[in-house]
């Protein structure tokens, strides 16, 4: 019978190894994705609907702004901001880039001889994803502006697993579609292409272990 109970006892402690060892990767993997936030980490992010772009043409006092620092222009529904001479402008759906090239090139048509365009996003529209089930924090998690984050990482934003959590057992649903991971094999895989990287909307559950 003690022998029994010393075998219970130790096997309680390795379970409580176990999920702070768990716990530990998931805080670093949460230091991490708010470190790469921080520094700006950029990819080319598509403009949306909603974003707020600021939109300044160099030398033409239309497009100047306050201060001259450019004019505040948020991205209607359809996707097109108003502009000075030409009217509404599609933008969503292209790089800031593509879209001072598409700008320069609707002014050069019959307006301005060599413009020079600037169009930054002040503000990215936020979008979310949901966790739920057996995390930390459940709830709505924002997505980084310019930085993707793939489902680990989207864990880890959400306080990571409780002790409940069948980490075996990750369900991920998207536009009506659930597939089930596993964090083991999640974290192992390092192709980015086969990476689960998250989208708006999308829905994380945690299932809870069964012992």
């Amino acid at each position: 019978m003690r022998s029994l109970t010393i075998l219970l006892k130790r096997l309680g402690l390795a379970s409580v190894v176990l999920v702070a060892l768990g716990q530990a990767a998931l805080a670093q993997e949460s230091s991490r994705v708010k470190a790469n936030a921080a520094a700006g980490t950029k990819t080319d992010r598509q403009i949306e609907a909603q974003d707020m772009l600021l939109v300044n043409v160099f030398g033409e006092v239309e497009f100047s702004g306050p201060n001259n620092g450019g004019l505040e222009l948020r991205v209607s529904s359809t996707g097109e901001v108003s502009l000075y001479l030409l009217g509404s402008v599609k933008v969503a759906g292209k790089t800031p880039a593509q879209a001072e090239k598409h700008i320069r090139e609707l002014l050069m048509k019959d307006y301005i001889r060599d413009p020079h365009v600037l169009v930054q996003v002040k503000e990215y529209r936020v979008n979310n994803v949901t966790v739920i089930g057996q995390v930390q924090k459940p709830g709505l998690v924002a997505l980084p502006g310019e930085q993707r984050i793939d489902l680990v990482a989207g864990i880890a934003l959400a306080g990571g697993f409780t002790n409940l959590a069948k980490e075996s057992e990750i369900d991920h649903t998207r536009n009506g579609e659930t597939k089930t991971y596993s964090m083991k094999d999640l974290k192992r895989e390092s192709d980015p292409k086969k990476r689960i990287w998250l989208q708006p909307e999308d829905l994380i559950y945690v299932h809870e272990s069964g012992f």
